[in-house]
């Protein structure tokens, strides 16, 4: 089975759009998984976990919360791709992976063990339905998706670097020089009223 090796790197002009045949197959695969949205979560951790341990810190202890908002964002993502405009779907994945940079301190290499984990859940709920050509078209959103969210991720890190850079050094007043005090060593003061 192939998956995203690159996701995480590619840029939102890079990754087209999925064709609607390709979000065709996804929205079908999401109606079956629609009845079992948690469950579909519970795989996804299991199988990020076991595949990046070292993530599981990044997580509350109690994932129930965190299951249901996941699967809420993943199947209204995947609603959403089929409109004619998807220039606010766009915004919100590119605000959601800025959050998830800031707050989380998501790297961009944790999208490919994303993309794993999310089509390995994505067959583990489909059961038989899942099919070769099903695993590609769930590989093309996450890729359309994941393309947004680090979009917004390298934008608020390139945010967070320039603000976090040290404050420009102003110039210090300097002790008055006695030649500040004689007026005919001063330049000419076009602005005084008294000319």
């Amino acid at each position: 089975m192939s998956h995203p090796q690159t996701v995480g790197t590619s840029s939102p002009a890079e990754v087209p759009r999925p064709a609607p045949a390709v979000i065709a197959a996804v929205r079908a695969s999401c109606h079956a998984v629609a009845h079992r949205p948690v469950r579909l979560a519970e795989a996804f951790y299991e199988h990020l976990f076991e595949m990046a341990p070292q993530l599981r810190a990044m997580f509350p202890p109690d994932l129930t919360g965190q299951m249901q908002k996941m699967s809420d964002t993943l199947l209204g993502a995947v609603a959403q791709l089929d409109t004619a405009d998807t220039a606010e779907l766009e915004v919100a994945l590119r605000r959601l992976g800025a959050d998830h940079r800031t707050r989380f301190r998501v790297e961009p290499e944790h999208y490919q063990y994303i993309g794993h984990a999310l089509t390995r859940a994505v067959r583990d709920v489909s059961g038989q339905g899942y099919t070769g050509s099903l695993s590609s078209a769930w590989i093309a959103v996450y890729q359309w998706i994941a393309a947004h969210m680090t979009a917004g991720a390298q934008a608020a890190e390139s945010e967070t670097s320039t603000a976090d850079q040290s404050p420009i050094a102003l110039p210090q007043p300097r002790e008055p020089r006695e030649d500040d005090l004689d007026p005919a060593s001063r330049p000419h003061d076009w602005h005084r009223a008294d000319r």
